[in-house]
Order: C-alpha cells, then structure tokens, then sequence
C-alpha cells in the first residue's frame, strides 16, 4: 500500500512513529518504526529517524509493501500441525520452542511458515510478521489463529486488543496453591535489572513505576506427586510473559522455567522447558459464529506428567470452564468472583 501524507497544522512538532501510529493503528508502534528505518516510510523523500519530528507542509510517503518477507530453504522450514483452516484463518498447534515471528530474515519462525505456504497473500502489520494477530512464547506451545483475509486480521486483531478472545492453558507449577481456584490482579511491567524479564509493579510506588492491567484466573486441575500441582489458567489480558510473572509472583512458578524461578526448585526429568500449553482458543470468526479450537498436549509436557503418575486426558478430565467477564464487566474491573484465593 503506497501512500502520501501532508503534515497540517495540527501535526507540528509530533514524532514521525506517532504520526504513522495514529494513521495506520492496525500497524504495531515497533513495526512502523522498523519501517522508518528501511526507508519504506520517508519524509520529503528522506529516510529519517522514527523520532524525527514534523514540520507544516512535510511530505510524509508510505510504502507498507516494501519491507521483504521473511524466506527459509523448504528443508529448514518448520513442521507446524494444522488444527484448522479455510478462506479466512488457519489454526495451527505450534511446538514449543519455535518463535512466532523474527526480524531476521532466514531464523524459522511461524511468520516464516505462513509467509512459504501462502506465498500470494499480503496480510499483517509488515512482511515479517505475515498473518499474526498474537503470540505465544518461544517456549509456550499450543493452540494459535492467524489470519489469511485482512477482513480477519482486523476483526482478531480487535478481539485481542480489547481481550474478546478466550483463551486456556495448562501449567504445571511448584508447590500447590491454596484453595481450589484464585485471581491474580497485578499490574507488569519491564524490569529494569534485567529488560527481557517482566515484573510486578509495587503497589506502594508512585505513578512513575505504572504499568500495564493484568488479570489472571487459574483453578487446580490435578494435584500431583511430589508437590507439583497442574493448573488450569485463563489469562483475561494478554501482557507479555503475563501467566508466567504471575504464578511466579504467587510464589508457584511454572515447572522448567528459566526466566521466572526460585533457587533449589528441582524440575522433574523431563521439562527443559517452561511447562506451558495453550490448551484451547475460543474466537469469534468473520462470519459471526464462535467457534472453539483445542491443541493437544505434546509429547514432552504429557512425559513430565506420566513420570509424576498422571495420565492427562482432556475428555475425562477437563471440567466446566470458569465463567469469564463479558467485554463490558471486564472493563468496570470490579466485578466479584467467588474465588477463594485473590491476590
């Protein structure tokens, strides 16, 4: 898409990244400046800087086609399971370890594998990041919808954005929690000791140290051996490393992960990575219908859970879902739950 843009009046002075965030918000902050970067967005027909701020009468030209998309040789391409698929959406079980989408170009990726097996569609905020509407974490699997139409990307990119999409994993964590079920409302925010980390913001400090709503339900699936305990988890916001800070910040972090542990937890044989599933994904799809998709546990999470004496089957032993906030109770933030457990 190619497009020209006169800065008026009410523009002087503000940051070229903002600028194009406010005209194209479909368009992530990031992706945009990636494309200032390029050239791909240029001012007076100069590549500048995304801080770069307006002048009356800039030029501003956008070509969001330009960036090139992300090639892998067939025999590097990864091997993603297909749950479900038509004109619009394919649903897709992505193994762990996998990241979902990359800048560098040749790293595989599900950006890579969407962008070799629909090599005619144009859908997503860049051509890196073809067709992705969420992520999970590198070493989360499970259940992931990308869109194949733009109709679909910008109706799932909004039910993301305004937590619309339900969504269920399974966690294996230490120690187990008191009561049955609980909530864990904690803003997060980056950690400034270590910026690949989140954090709890404290509640005692000042405005400076904001961050972003995070609500996370859990309830026990299984009490295990050897005081491990498998959680049911249902993330009401969507924040980076959101379920992981949290059961970390309950002080039961997930079996097996690296970024979010306490000292002297033995992990089981087994789990070389975080012991998190996205077990099921229920969106609504362009024609208006709800529809639910579930990603099977794989091999090495249903491993772990043999050797502690569990044998996870979700036809027998998935109970009835916890109820979840409609869109406009989730947003008063106030609504109760009988949980017994809040944090």
């Amino acid at each position: 898409m190619d497009k020209t843009l006169t800065i008026s009046q009410q523009h002087i002075q503000q940051r070229l990244d903002v600028f194009c965030k406010n005209q194209f918000p479909l368009h992530s902050r990031a992706s945009l400046q990636k494309l200032i970067k390029e050239g791909a967005i240029s001012v007076n027909s100069r590549t500048v800087k995304p801080g770069y701020l307006l002048h009356l009468n800039d030029i501003v030209s956008v070509n969001l086609t330009q960036s090139v998309r992300p090639e892998l040789p067939p025999a590097e391409l990864p091997v993603i399971p297909i749950i479900f698929e038509d004109q619009d959406i394919v649903v897709i079980n992505k193994p762990a370890g996998l990241l979902v989408h990359t800048d560098a170009l040749h790293e595989p990726s599900v950006a890579a594998w969407f962008a070799h097996r629909y090599p005619n569609l144009s859908v997503g905020e860049d051509n890196h990041r073809p067709g992705i509407v969420h992520r999970l974490d590198r070493d989360t699997s499970g259940v992931m919808v990308l869109a194949k139409s733009p109709l679909a990307f910008q109706q799932l990119k909004q039910q993301f954005k305004k937590h619309f999409a339900k969504k269920e994993y399974l966690a294996l964590v230490f120690g187990k929690p008191g009561g049955d079920d609980g909530r864990i409302n904690q803003a997060i925010i980056r950690s400034k000791r270590n910026p690949s980390r989140r954090t709890i913001v404290p509640k005692n400090k000042s405005s400076l140290f904001t961050g972003k709503m995070a609500i996370t339900e859990w309830r026990i699936e299984k009490v295990l051996s050897n005081n491990f305990t498998l959680l049911r988890v249902y993330p009401l916001t969507g924040r980076t490393h959101q379920i992981r800070v949290h059961l970390h910040f309950i002080a039961h972090p997930i079996v097996g992960d690296h970024l979010y542990t306490f000292k002297r937890q033995q992990s089981p044989v087994g789990a070389k990575r975080q012991m998190l599933h996205a077990e099921q994904l229920t969106i609504k799809l362009p024609n208006g219908n709800r529809k639910s998709y579930r990603a099977p546990l794989p091999e090495d999470f249903t491993a772990v859970l043999q050797q502690l004496h569990y044998d996870y089957n979700p036809s027998t032993d998935t109970n009835q879902p916890v109820s979840f906030r409609t869109p406009s109770s989730f947003q008063a933030k106030h609504i109760s739950k009988p949980s017994k457990q809040k944090y």
